[in-house]
């Protein structure tokens, strides 16, 4: 499956950098046409043929360090002997080590390309046409007809493999373009005003203030839920706006009802938080296991056909052509761990039989109220009500609740699919203390940070999840809903937490997994080809994003059952549980020591023999499961819960001494937990369980690398290189409150943040800088004085490089250095101030800032100037930093609501990637500012940011 074309392609084209790389190393004259034949440009695509042309080489306006700067330590003085020993040009030096650079990059890329081959085996069988399912919000209609009823969808979309094209915006498909490259057919203009119009909208689509929308007074029947959603008593019944993940758990906290009636918000899918705001799972299992009774949920009859398949996806569990156990294992695995594989369809089907004589399906749980066109012209869906009437009036920006013909409550629609900003987390937070200093916590050699460990019915805590730590780095282990955020909020970067295992797919585990890749750089999600399928086929239901495009936004680790997956030194093998649907747990070892974690199971050796009784399991799959659970470890995180869904306290109880005395249970409320007598796995920082391991001999160089080659200086560098660098790093540490460097002063060194927090203070914007965040390059490269304060607000432990090393660094890799350059002529409050204007950039993180300033030009515009003209080549986007400009076509000049204005992104993803021409004009209508970001720019920090794209993917403006 992955293409012996490809493989050639990519084999050879790594096999050319060493013979590159030789030319660096000696700086010899080596000229790598003369020697090859041909130029090497930069392939962006294979096995396609779509190759882009490279950039210009590097200007030589950035000249390399002078003798004297060369001559400040050893180094230099041997490096500027040796420079004039040089037998060619300057030019031609710097010409070729951009050519080198280049490499350097397409070898990261290339590298990217292969981590992600899997994904053709994934599409190829798990993905086949007919399942594919076109975005409701299409970029253009046209290619897409789906019928009134929902029933059926015509596709005119052809899916790509991920691995044809590396660009994440490539999934956009339009009609083929003309010859010569650039499509002449127009847009319908109401296609581009409603682009317009969604782009203005988004952004008070996604948030509301904690306490509800600002201004204006609601009836005492209005509750806004902490969560998100809007919760109407009526004298009938209640009806809730909106369905955030654990949404029920706000009406159990406050002393409410838990409805069994919800409006389906227009917007099901909120793209600040990465939500699905229309988690309909949990109150429908509430009110069938729970109340018995069944759910109604009112929509449009298409958002009814894709609700019904999200159910299908959960409950009735993955139909059997996407089953793929006897695939999961690898060839050499020991023949008796492939004869305990599952049988997944008996399996299912067991966890599906009736409860008390009630059957388990997605018409027993969920029943739908279509809205329909009244006499008025509005749409309305007509409710039960016992001797009167109620129903819900749609009348395009609000909702209205009418009961016995009169109208009680009215909720703006965008209520419905909004989450409190900052969102509600039950998640403890570290101590006040801690937090108020933001000191930094002190990640484990080995152990586990829980995040939640109760159920999803529990009025308290949050859902089960949790950090799996391993040498300082952590993997997310089905994080619950804004875990993520909170991470951050409690000063955990990013950074440090690369990985997602995702055990399986029901709601109370998989709520945070799609907000933790969209959060900020690519993550490898961990988990099974099944399980992956399954999470794909669900989420490009749930966010209308086809599923081809939502593979592209991460890194997909296909493991395999009982195969050890190396992480940090250590293993990590997984095997199959025992749940109503697909469901993995895991082994992880490091230097001697183990945690195992059981995910979603039923162990009870009685039950278990039972089911193998009944044909449900086979012996060796009843062996396997008794072992997983039983086996010692040095920590033990089980499960508990309601069987045979779950594992009964009961059982646990009867475990061996040996495996009891490091057993935690998860997934249980504080009750329950107490009156079995055994110990809940604590959630918070402060609770943090850790298991003492040696350290490694390598540990600390490990570190290092890691932290550099997460910023954007140096994430491309190759192991020569890397060491390179390595060598010329010193570590420092500064108290807090000490002062790092001041304003005025000259710049002595580059500095990457190890540990701890740094107050940067520049024209009087102040900002936060964390783990792997760096400052002081510019000031190394231009001469110029440090240009404001950075002081630690904590204790802070830095990596520096001195000046010379850093211009020598610089002087090997001139793209980079031009970068650097760009970022040194930008106003810096002012490109801030337009950053923190946009809804998308203001919660950037200070090395996605920097990354994004690093691409920017600023530019002074004057009134009736057109910055896009119609008919010419879309070749990069506009931030807009002062003034106010306007599409000529579209706005009108007094409606002032019309105007785009500071923070303003004009973007065309699709036009970028594909060379199409400009379809308006956009033009200042004040004198302003602008910054300019280029196409190729743009798409290179899309693929870094994937995230970031999914606010671009289908309009031209994100405000």
């Amino acid at each position: 499956f992955l293409g012996h074309g490809l493989c050639a392609r990519l084999q050879l084209q790594l096999s050319l950098l060493p013979v590159l790389r030789a030319a660096r190393l000696s700086r010899c004259s080596f000229n790598p046409v003369s020697s090859m034949g041909c130029t090497h440009p930069k392939m962006t695509s294979a096995p396609t043929g779509r190759v882009s042309t490279p950039k210009a080489d590097a200007p030589t306006a950035f000249a390399l360090p002078s003798p004297e700067e060369e001559a400040e330590d050893g180094r230099g003085q041997q490096l500027a002997s040796r420079r004039r020993s040089m037998p060619f040009a300057e030019a031609d030096m710097t010409s070729l080590l951009s050519r080198l650079e280049q490499l350097d990059e397409e070898r990261h890329d290339v590298t990217e390309q292969m981590r992600r081959l899997q994904l053709s085996e994934l599409q190829d069988t798990a993905m086949p046409e007919d399942m594919l399912l076109p975005s409701s919000r299409a970029r253009f209609s046209r290619h897409t007809e789906i019928r009134e009823n929902g029933q059926n969808v015509k596709q005119q979309i052809r899916r790509q493999s991920a691995t044809t094209n590396s660009r994440i915006s490539s999934y956009m498909k339009r009609e083929p373009p003309a010859d010569d490259g650039i499509e002449d057919k127009p847009t319908e203009l109401s296609e581009l005003i409603a682009m317009v119009a969604r782009g203005r909208l988004r952004a008070r689509y996604n948030h509301r203030q904690v306490d509800g929308p600002e201004g204006g007074t609601q009836p005492d029947c209005v509750t806004y839920l902490p969560r998100g959603g809007v919760y109407v008593k009526t004298k009938y019944c209640v009806v809730q706006f909106g369905l955030p993940p654990e949404t029920i758990k706000d009406s159990l906290r406050l002393n409410l009802d838990v409805p069994h009636i919800y409006v389906v918000p227009k917007d099901r899918f909120n793209l600040k938080f990465g939500t699905n705001t229309c988690e309909a799972e949990f109150p429908a299992y509430w009110n069938f296991f729970i109340k018995g009774s069944t759910t109604t949920l009112l929509c449009t009859s298409d958002a009814a056909n894709i609700i019904r398949q999200v159910v299908d996806e959960v409950l009735e569990g993955p139909c059997e052509e996407f089953l793929y156990a006897d695939d999961e294992y690898s060839a050499y695995v020991d023949p008796k761990i492939f004869e305990a594989r599952p049988n997944h369809l008996k399996e299912i089907k067991y966890f599906k039989e009736p409860r008390n004589g009630r059957v388990i399906s997605t018409s027993t749980l969920i029943n739908f109220a279509i809205f329909e066109y009244n006499a008025d012209g509005n749409l309305e869906a007509a409710l039960p009500a016992d001797g009167g009437s109620l129903s819900v009036v749609d009348i395009g920006n609000q909702y209205q609740v009418v009961v016995d013909g009169e109208v009680v409550a009215q909720v703006d629609d965008y209520l419905a699919s909004a989450i409190a900003d900052p969102p509600h987390i039950l998640m403890p937070s570290r101590s006040s203390a801690a937090l108020t200093t933001m000191e930094e916590f002190e990640t484990p050699h080995f152990g586990v940070t829980v995040l939640g460990s109760a159920d999803g019915f529990t009025k308290d805590g949050t859902t089960a999840g949790f950090v799996l730590w391993m040498r300082g780095r952590g993997i997310l282990v089905d994080p619950p809903a804004h875990s993520a955020h909170y991470l951050t909020q409690n000063g955990i970067s990013s950074r440090k937490i690369t990985h997602v295992i995702l055990t399986h797919c029901h709601a109370d585990h998989d709520a945070g997994t799609f907000q933790k890749i969209l959060l900020e750089q690519r993550v490898t999600v961990m988990t099974t080809k099944t399980i992956m399928a399954s999470f794909i086929r669900k989420y490009a239901l749930v966010s209308s994003m086809p599923e081809d495009f939502l593979l592209r936004l991460f890194v997909f680790h296909s493991v395999k059952v009982a195969e050890p997956v190396h992480f940090q030194g250590g293993t990590i093998r997984f095997h199959y549980s025992l749940h109503a649907l697909p469901c993995i747990g895991f082994r992880a070892e490091l230097a001697g020591k183990s945690i195992s974690y059981s995910g979603d199971t039923y162990y009870d050796p009685e039950g278990l023999l039972k089911l193998q009784e009944r044909g449900v399991i086979s012996e060796a799959r009843r062996f396997s499961l008794l072992e997983y659970s039983e086996q010692e470890a040095d920590l033990l995180l089980h499960e508990a819960g309601i069987a045979p869904i779950h594992t009964p306290v009961a059982a646990l109880k009867q475990l061996p001494e040996a495996v009891r005395k490091s057993l935690r249970i998860i997934h249980v409320n504080d009750k329950n937990a107490a009156e079995a007598g055994i110990e809940l796995a604590r959630s918070g920082f402060e609770n943090t369980i850790r298991v003492q391991v040696p350290s490694s001999e390598h540990a600390h160089a490990t570190n290092i690398l890691q932290i550099l080659l997460a910023t954007d200086l140096f994430r491309s560098l190759d192991v020569a290189t890397a060491i390179e660098v390595l060598q010329v790093t010193r570590e420092r540490s500064y108290g807090m409150g000490e002062i790092i460097c001041s304003k005025d002063t000259p710049g002595d060194f580059l500095r990457i943040i190890k540990a701890g927090t740094v107050s940067l203070d520049r024209d009087g914007v102040q900002r936060d800088l964390r783990y792997c965040d760096y400052f002081g390059e510019i000031e190394l490269l231009t001469a110029c004085a440090h240009p404001g304060t950075a002081t630690a607000s904590t204790r802070v432990e830095m990596i520096e490089i001195n000046k010379a090393d850093t211009q020598y660094l610089m002087s090997r890799r001139p793209n980079l250095k031009e970068r650097v350059m760009r970022r040194a002529k930008l106003r810096y409050g002012a490109s801030w101030t337009a950053i923190g204007a946009n809804s998308v950039f203001s919660h950037f993180s200070m090395s996605q800032v920097t990354q994004l300033q690093s691409v920017m030009q600023e530019e002074k515009v004057r009134a009736s100037q057109t910055i896009w003209r119609k008919g010419d080549k879309v070749k990069d986007v506009i931030l807009i930093g002062e003034g106010k400009f306007q599409f000529k076509e579209l706005l009108s000049k007094d409606n002032e609501n019309d105007h785009f204005t500071q923070g303003a992104l004009l973007v065309d993803v699709y036009a970028l990637e594909h060379k199409l021409k400009h379809q308006l004009n956009f033009a200042a209508l004040t004198d302003g500012k602008v910054f300019r970001i280029d196409g190729d720019d743009l798409l290179e920090f899309l693929d870094n940011n994937p995230g970031a794209f999914i606010w671009m993917r289908d309009t031209l403006v994100v405000i």
